[in-house]
């Protein structure tokens, strides 16, 4: 991944962690450390449920998300979560100042049947926009 990139990565990521944090949730944000890699980059917690948010921005204008995208050491952080008996854990994509939200379990299952998720057409979850 390039530097503009990964410099738009953390953009959304510094952005909807003000979102959220507007909007009543309790947010953690795990910002990379020197290996550049971490379980998911945001921790939230509102009315006693946590869930786990890993960011992504897309930036082609296919709007087709590839799944490859998703790295191995987050499919294991999914796994783990789930085995101490969580269930909320949450991919945020986004694309054309819009925010789409996948369940990752959803992800986990659709991984070996198609290549990328696409966007276009789909009603995201919010538009930043939309914002106040």
């Amino acid at each position: 991944m390039g530097y503009k990139s990964q410099e738009n990565g953390k953009k959304f990521e510094q952005k909807l962690c003000e979102h959220l944090s507007k909007n009543g949730y309790y947010v953690i944000y795990n910002e990379k450390g020197v290996t550049g890699s971490q379980c998911c980059d945001l921790n939230v917690i509102k009315n006693n449920k946590a869930t786990l948010i890993e960011c992504k921005n897309l930036d082609n204008k296919s709007g087709k998300f590839p799944l490859s995208r998703i790295e191995s050491n987050q499919f294991h952080a999914y796994k783990k979560y789930r085995e101490c008996g969580n269930t909320r854990f949450v991919l945020a994509i986004q694309w054309n100042n819009a925010v789409y939200i996948y369940d990752f379990g959803l992800i986990v299952l659709m991984k070996d049947k198609i290549k990328s998720i696409d966007l276009k057409g789909i009603e995201p979850n919010w538009k930043w926009e939309d914002e106040k």
